[in-house]
């Protein structure tokens, strides 16, 4: 069945190729993405002023698309998107492309961020009919949500390797007016593969005590043994696959993470002027990043730098949490308690804000921007030599040249290094490092600043608490646990509705966005558990509890055990069962944790039975490649302590 599909699939795009029609533009009374200008999303308001008629998710964009016999298509990124922002530009602003789009479909502009949801149940389709998938995401689906074809990021004209927008949308509105019903068809045995593959498992009757080792063994094979990570480029953080390692108990798997982090820490990943982690690094070696930062991310790194100090006692990563935290709430930080999303990768290449915005300009140096800050002589030599910068820019990897002549720092020599270089002893070149950074940074803020996604996201602000909560015991800061504290005040007061026990997902200025999801619940419950163990204030293990049986009685599996995504009233096809850390933590993952905390804490047996069946229907599910659920691993020794049969006490 998946040949037969991926086959159709395939035919449409070959089709795509081959023919271009222009239909005529519609009009209509008011026209364009008006409808966005009032969404909470940042990221949706910024196509408002697009020439597309866009929909936000929702019953009156397939209310439209059944009255009209239309197909609907699903454009999916967020914010910080580089290829996001170039497809907006290209394509959504494109008064041909958008006249197609007006004409023959109902167009919906969804944040992934803001309905994880709607990604997922897409991003699956487009995986399993691609064999990849990315952000922008580009789906065409039925009049009732079904997709029949998807992709990523199409340029306007064939290019790249990937046929056009152009194309794709002339052929599709035809095929779509001579064989609506075949598409259908095609649309509704792809949904029943999906859902057949996400199916649940058995639970197995007993959990396996190889599964730790049968992950750090396929972790062990990943790695990259001359600059740490796992597999080749492009290389992410994965703080999950870390923070397992470093609690594994097994020394050659807890090297392994610490030598990823002083990799991570030296390279152009990590913004050596200013503290924070990027999303990515395009090459293998650490040195060129995708820009934005995220706040999930930040919590999360941050995290693992902390269990590698109180692991090694080392205080190189005590400096780096800290740094990253600095950042954040510098950065990220609402005054009132919250932490923003992110921050995007584009900015404007010069004050007066002409032409488009690019990537990385605000972090990058070219020779010119360097002497400019530094001077020709002995600070502009010494930056050179500590941040690995050239005149010919130093971001060779850059798989596009977007980032040809520019620089981007990375730890080239440490001080020792240096100060043997210029000859100079380590009290005087700690102070010439110093001075040449500040000059640097300095000359950095004054350029346009980076645009913020400035929405809360409950579960990933969960992350930060349970991150500070740990800074603050580790590091004997209490600021930081005043600020895990203002944070979880912020969430529970803004985003909490207690009247109703219902947990939102997001909020900006003043604002709730949509209704919180199963890992809201988790993440947010984590971090006041752990914030409890720190104060030992008792209503943060009573507002923890709330919100668990909140999401067990919302959530859970009583048929399979683990917990879903979303509630069982979801208006979408597929209702996802998460077990896989990606860039974030899987709810499931989360859950164990939450779970065994409170049954600790409470003495409640039934919450770490719960945690026990979590585990048994996660190891059935992906019982092939434990190495890929590394969060709920952590707890396994727990785990294993006793049998899953038995009654709460």
């Amino acid at each position: 069945m998946t040949i037969m599909l991926n086959r159709c699939l395939r035919a449409c795009l070959a089709v795509a190729l081959l023919l271009a029609m222009t239909l005529p533009g519609a009009t209509a009374e008011k026209t364009g993405g008006w409808r966005l200008a009032q969404e909470s999303s940042p990221y949706l308001r910024l196509h408002a002023d697009n020439p597309v008629e866009w929909y936000p998710w929702g019953e009156e964009a397939f209310e439209k698309a059944r009255s009209e016999n239309k197909p609907v298509f699903i454009s999916i990124g967020y914010f910080t998107c580089h290829w996001c922002h170039v497809m907006a530009r290209e394509s959504f602003s494109n008064p041909r492309i958008a006249a197609l789009l007006n004409a023959g479909f109902v167009s919906i502009k969804v944040d992934r961020e803001q309905r994880p949801d709607v990604d997922a149940a897409y991003m699956n389709y487009v995986m399993a009919t691609s064999g990849q998938g990315g952000w922008p995401m580009s789906v065409w689906a039925t009049p009732e949500g079904h997709p029949f074809m998807g992709g990523t990021y199409y340029p306007p004209e064939p290019g790249l390797g990937r046929p056009g927008m152009t194309q794709i949308l002339s052929t599709l509105d035809e095929l779509w007016r001579e064989t609506p019903e075949r598409i259908r068809k095609s649309a509704q045995n792809a949904v029943a593969l999906l859902r057949e593959m996400g199916s649940s498992a058995t639970p197995l009757s007993r959990l396996p005590d190889d599964i730790p080792a049968r992950a750090r063994k396929q972790f062990a094979t990943d790695y990259d043994e001359f600059h740490g990570g796992f597999g080749t480029a492009p290389k992410f953080p994965q703080p999950a696959r870390l923070l397992f390692l470093l609690q594994s108990g097994e020394s050659a798997s807890a090297d392994r993470a610490l030598h990823t982090l002083d990799k991570m820490a030296a390279g152009g990943i990590y913004d050596q002027l200013e503290g924070g982690i990027h999303r990515y690094s395009t090459d293998f070696e650490w040195r060129v990043p995708h820009f934005e930062k995220m706040l999930y991310d930040q919590a999360l790194v941050a995290r693992a730098y902390l269990v590698a100090y109180r692991l090694s006692g080392d205080e190189r990563y005590a400096g780096v949490a800290r740094e990253i935290l600095d950042f954040s709430l510098d950065q990220l930080h609402d005054d009132r308690g919250g932490f923003y999303s992110a921050l995007s990768a584009d900015s404007h290449a010069d004050h007066e804000r002409s032409g488009h915005m690019e990537e990385g300009v605000y972090y990058t140096w070219t020779w010119q921007q360097l002497t400019e800050a530094l001077g020709e002589g002995a600070l502009r030599d010494w930056a050179a030599a500590r941040y690995g910068m050239t005149p010919q820019g130093n971001a060779l990897s850059d798989p596009l040249g977007e980032m040809a002549g520019r620089n981007v720092p990375y730890r080239a020599l440490d001080t020792t290094a240096l100060a043997r270089q210029f000859k100079l002893d380590l009290i005087g070149a700690g102070q010439r490092t110093a001075e040449v950074t500040q000059r640097l940074l300095k000359a950095r803020r004054e350029r346009p600043a980076l645009p913020v996604d400035d929405k809360v996201v409950t579960a990933w602000n969960g992350y930060m608490i349970t991150t500070l909560a740990m800074a603050g015991r580790l590091l004997d800061e209490p600021r930081y646990i005043e600020a895990a504290t203002a944070t979880a005040t912020f969430i529970m007061d803004e985003l909490y509705a207690d009247e109703h026990g219902v947990l939102y997902r997001d909020w900006r200025h003043g604002e709730r966005g949509v209704p919180g999801f199963s890992d809201d619940y988790a993440a947010l419950a984590q971090g006041l558990l752990t914030l409890f163990k720190v104060t030992g204030e008792k209503n943060l293990l009573r507002q923890a509890r709330r919100l668990v049986d909140s999401q067990l009685a919302a959530y859970w599996d009583a048929e399979y055990g683990g917990f879903y995504r979303t509630p069982a009233d979801t208006e979408l096809w597929l209702r996802e069962k998460e077990a896989s850390d990606g860039a974030t933590l899987s709810v499931n993952g989360i859950a164990v944790h939450a779970l065994l905390d409170l049954g600790r804490l409470t003495g409640n047996r039934d919450y770490t039975e719960k945690a026990f069946k979590t585990a048994a229907w996660a190891a059935a599910q992906l019982q092939d490649s434990p190495e890929v659920m590394p969060y709920l691993l952590i707890r396994w020794p727990e785990l294993m302590e006793r049998p899953l049969a038995g009654k709460a006490g």
